[in-house]
């Protein structure tokens, strides 16, 4: 792996912080102009023709396609290694391998995330300025769904670029002018003379020529990959067993941690009260304090460590929260939503003023929605070293290379030492959802490395620390109100929402800025609703602050505000004496895009249609990380109120689909989480503290009961979308209305349902009170 060189601060948001930064703006454009953001560039490293930042051809024939974001189980790796396969002409075969980089190119910047800017649209001084800064910074991150929006285009350009190189080589090599060549499976052909001669003889001359300043992209008629059904490249090493997760790392002389956190956050260590007898239990190396709030064992084995762990008597010091309880938190939520001034979304057509003069045809409801836990199979860990020359070296299973070199530096010092370099590698993660974009775990493997230098550290948490001492989705809570006219459409819309800021949270724990909590995007998408036709429209927010952390989590906000707004949606179809299918269409009738997914998830799912008594379909559409994408889902609810989700379906306009097999996947896979999130999660707190801590009390969906998901990927015309969220969005809205079609019950809070366990293996679901 490449080295890093660690930095004091990084940039997020746009706000040029940190030494790097300095250097930039000091410099100023002239000095941003000499940063290579396209790194198409070539060089010979030994037997490899490294011809751009994102492919190395072997002088063998192998090739590397360079990946600069992490495989979660999302299928990136698959589906942008078909986009530069496809622009060199080369078979989608074993003779691929995709590797994550973790070398700080600005190429691989993920400056699309800051700026909202598609690559192939970039324009203007801000952008141009903004991502060379952030290449600068080594900004490279996975998440909101951005992977394949934000490098489909850079990785194509890498491979016609690539491709032309190849060609002007062999050009070279046979005489003939570059125009009488092609491209086909891996050789560059003559075909008026039968010649051909493979990339791998080609590469070497290939990398040391310029590249074209303008390459020529193939046309979409000529596409023989993207759009069709490949492999991911990662299955046939799964099904050996071969890849290496965070939890699987094993370095020689490697030392063990185990770790347990103030069980009400913000609590300090006053004092471990044992610590004598811990010292002496067998295995134990270190019992030691973490930033005043932890504290972590350090022993021969994770066993070892973990057993000492739960033997601590840790005297924690009393906060303002230590006898906070759910109930608490909830009032705190509902209060916020009638306070005088929120901060101000949107507001458009004067709202307010129409919702006052139409009181008598005004549909008004209060929604609810609980923190939740991302609970990942993996459990967060970490694997660190810190030499005695200051370089250190990390394995984590992270969502981006800068939270491990920032998490290093800033965790080694607390123990007072200056790390000098960091070599990161991440490693494959057992689930994601946003949880392993945080420092935490790094920074606290780091401290520990630091004060047993020139010994790797492994530390990691227990599933019980992972659920009840973790981050978590905010609860929120909003009132909504809909003016209906006399065609029982509506005529303005109002909604107001209050939760947490997570940007707020993970900048006060991550960044060495914050931008506070108001304006905070991420609270209120889902909550405008641009998509629909209403005539006059306002959206406020209003933070409401606690004691509990709030990370970024899988949809974000869309996971809560899409309950709240589809569910209102029905409940204003109701009022009107609509079906909510044909309301909904009412409202789309500007939105051909949204009309097709609607239509498409309607007639796959044979809306419309009797079902019996007990049984119930609820319907629900989002548009999220630019793809539009709707939901029925149908349930069965029992007399005795268990229910059960049978089927959902599932269309998305995703744009252009580079591998249809990746998006099915992950809309699969996107709406079970929804629904496991919908029917079954939810954190509790008692005396400050989070009373769920495993899966007997954090349930999550069984394949026993798993519902059927039948997904249909509508054609279009945009380009590629995020797939990796929108799944989860309408899930919980279609769950509500279905469960209101079948019982004729609203429910306006999540979860829907509780969980009761049957003996000793079968759990239930039973519809809340």
């Amino acid at each position: 792996m490449a080295r890093l060189m660690s930095r004091r601060g990084f940039l997020m948001t746009g706000a040029a912080l940190g030494g790097t930064a300095l250097v930039a703006a000091v410099g100023g454009v002239g000095y941003l102009a000499t940063v290579d953001v396209d790194g198409l560039d070539g060089f010979l490293d030994g037997d490899r023709a490294v011809l751009n930042a994102f492919l190395t051809i072997h002088d063998d024939g192998r090739v590397v396609i360079n990946v600069p974001r992490a495989e979660m189980g999302q299928g990136i790796h698959t589906g942008l290694a078909m986009v530069v396969a496809e622009e060199l002409e080369l078979p989608f075969d074993d003779r691929i391998r995709v590797e994550f980089p973790t070398e700080a190119h600005p190429a691989y910047s993920t400056w699309f995330n800051v700026f909202q800017v598609r690559p192939e649209e970039a324009s203007g001084p801000v952008v141009w300025a903004g991502r060379r800064v952030l290449g600068l910074l080594g900004f490279i991150s996975t998440g909101a769904s951005s992977s394949t929006m934000s490098l489909w285009h850079p990785m194509r350009v890498a491979g016609a670029s690539a491709r032309q190189m190849l060609i002007d080589a062999g050009a070279a090599r046979l005489g003939v002018p570059a125009s009488a060549l092609v491209t086909r499976d891996g050789f560059v052909r003559h075909e008026a003379s039968g010649r051909s001669l493979s990339y791998g003889e080609l590469a070497a001359a290939a990398a040391t020529l310029p590249p074209p300043a303008d390459p020529v992209l193939k046309q979409r008629a000529d596409w023989r990959l993207i759009g069709t059904r490949q492999q991911r490249v990662d299955l046939p090493a799964k099904v050996r067993g071969e890849p290496v997760y965070g939890m699987d790392v094993v370095l020689p002389d490697m030392l063990h941690a185990a770790i347990r956190h103030a069980p009400v956050f913000g609590a300090r260590v006053s004092r471990i009260r044992n610590e004598a007898d811990i010292r002496a239990e067998a295995g134990v190396l270190d019992v030691v304090i973490i930033n005043e709030r932890q504290v972590a064992i350090v022993a021969g084995s994770w066993w070892q460590a973990e057993q000492a762990a739960w033997q601590l008597d840790v005297a924690w010091a009393a906060t303002a929260d230590d006898a906070t309880s759910s109930a608490d938190l909830s009032r705190r939520i509902h209060a916020a939503l009638d306070v005088a001034q929120p901060y101000e979304i949107l507001d458009a057509g004067d709202a307010a003023t129409i919702i006052d003069a139409n009181a008598q045809s005004l549909v008004e409801a209060t929604y609810e929605a609980p923190f939740v836990a991302h609970a990942c199979m993996e459990p967060v860990n970490a694997t660190v070293i810190v030499r005695d020359d200051g370089s250190a070296e990390a394995w984590v299973p992270s969502q981006g290379p800068v939270n491990i070199r920032v998490g290093v530096g800033t965790g080694a010092g607390w123990a007072g030492v200056e790390v000098a370099s960091v070599i990161s590698h991440v490693t494959m993660s057992g689930g994601a959802f946003g949880r392993r974009s945080d420092l935490d775990v790094v920074a606290q493997t780091a401290f520990l490395a630091a004060r047993h230098r020139g010994r790797p550290v492994k530390l990691i948490w227990s599933r019980e620390e992972d659920i009840s001492r973790g981050l978590f989705r905010s609860h929120a809570a909003a009132r909504l109100r809909m003016a209906l006219g006399p065609d029982g459409l509506p005529l303005a819309y109002d909604a107001v929402v209050a939760t947490q800021s997570v940007i707020q949270s993970v900048a006060s724990r991550n960044l060495p800025f914050n931008p506070g909590p108001d304006g905070d995007r991420l609270a209120v998408e889902g909550l405008d609703k641009l998509h629909y036709a209403l005539p006059a429209r306002r959206v406020r927010s209003q933070d409401v602050a606690s004691h509990m952390p709030i990370g970024l989590w899988r949809s974000n906000g869309y996971s809560f505000n899409t309950f709240f707004t589809e569910s209102f949606i029905d409940e204003c179809a109701l009022a009107a004496g609509k079906d909510p299918i044909a309301y909904r269409r009412a409202l789309l009738r500007e939105r051909p895009r949204h009309l097709a997914v609607l239509d498409r998830v309607a007639e796959l799912a044979g809306w419309g249609n009797a079902m019996a008594p007990g049984r119930g379909r609820g319907v629900a559409i989002e548009e999220c990380y630019r793809s539009v994408v709707a939901q029925i889902a149908e349930v069965t609810v029992a007399d005795d109120g268990e229910v059960r989700v049978d089927r959902i379906f599932c269309a998305i306009d995703a744009g252009l689909v580079i591998n249809p097999d990746q998006v099915i996947a992950q809309i699969q896979g996107g709406a079970l989480f929804g629904a496991t999130s919908a029917l079954m999660s939810e954190i509790t707190v008692q005396s400050g503290a989070v009373v769920e801590t495993n899966f007997h009390d954090f349930p999550i969906q069984r394949l026993a009961n798993a519902p059927e998901v039948i997904v249909s990927i509508v054609e279009s015309n945009e380009p590629p979308c995020g797939v990796g969220e929108p799944g989860v969005v309408p899930a919980a809205a279609a769950i509500a209305n279905a469960i209101f079609a079948a019982t004729g019950r609203r429910l306006r809070s999540l979860p829907l349902a509780v969980t009761e366990t049957i003996g000793e293996r079968r759990t239930r679901t039973v519809l809340a009170d």
